[in-house]
């Protein structure tokens, strides 16, 4: 039985409140499958695009797969920034050249802070100062793009 970490639900509706904060999901698994559990959780409401797999016919590492989510979601790459639990996340976010946070309670095979990300957080209160931290480091170009 799939369950709400504590503190997801209150940090979505925090972000969703802010307008310049939009949610997309950019699921391994196929739509129809990260749609049915984001409805039965009630949470598709905060996603402005949900996409899996099958979504695009390309799935992650592709970077294609994050930046037409983005797209979708109607945000731009270069202000995006990619939350994720694995290698296959970290790789996609650096390969679409999008900055990431990692959560070190997901189900990756590799530790979490192996996982070389921006920033590794532990719970979704941290995620705030995650993201400012991200956004000022992401402001800040340097030769070639986002800092890696």
């Amino acid at each position: 039985m799939a369950r709400i970490l504590p503190t997801v639900r209150a940090r979505f509706r925090t972000s969703k409140a802010c307008s310049s904060v939009s949610a997309a999901k950019d699921a391994g698994s196929r739509f129809w499958l990260s749609r049915r559990l984001l409805d039965t959780l009630n949470l598709s409401r905060y996603f402005a695009a949900i996409c899996g797999q099958d979504t695009f016919g390309i799935q992650k590492p592709d970077p294609q797969m994050l930046r037409l989510t983005i797209r979708r979601a109607g945000g731009e790459a270069q202000r995006a920034i990619m939350i994720g639990d694995s290698m296959t996340d970290v790789r996609t976010a650096r390969a679409a050249n999008v900055p990431v946070i990692a959560v070190d309670f997901g189900y990756s095979e590799v530790a979490p802070a192996a996982l070389d990300a921006d920033r590794l957080i532990s719970s979704y209160t941290e995620l705030p100062q995650a993201i400012a931290a991200v956004g000022t480091e992401a402001a800040a170009p340097l030769a070639g793009g986002n800092p890696p």
